[in-house]
């Protein structure tokens, strides 16, 4: 049986790969931190469902389709959970397939903090420069 911040995490997932923004930054806290690594256009710290959807925003808008999230594994308790994911991010018509760790933090039932963490972040960084 999944623990339920497990099915939280697939079902935000599920809202991202459907487009379903709305969907997908209500399972976030208010003031939720998201952690982007490197030094492409995406990078940085963004904080509150506003900054996070910015920067998706930011990201669907680079791309030439929104990217596919698959799902390889979820481990969740009630403070912390781990994605492992390969993303399918497609610009300027090449494809590139990332496998990414997510490390979640939980507060109120909600995600309060997420790092992500491409395996290849040069390529990532070179994908989107």
């Amino acid at each position: 049986m999944a623990n339920a911040k497990e099915e939280l995490l697939r079902s935000t997932t599920d809202a991202l790969n459907r487009g379903d923004m709305d969907g997908f930054l209500a399972s976030h806290t208010p003031d939720v931190k998201f952690h982007v690594p490197g030094k492409g256009p995406i990078a940085g710290d963004h904080e509150g469902r506003e900054g996070v959807g910015g920067v998706f925003g930011k990201m669907m808008g680079l791309l030439d389709a929104p990217p596919t999230v698959d799902v390889h594994d979820c481990l969740a308790n009630d403070d912390l959970g781990v994605l492992l994911v390969t993303m399918r991010l497609t610009r300027g018509g090449k494809s590139m397939d990332v496998p990414v760790t997510l490390v979640f933090h939980f507060r109120d039932g909600m995600v309060s903090e997420v790092w992500f963490a491409p395996q290849d972040q040069y390529a990532m960084d070179g994908f989107f420069a």
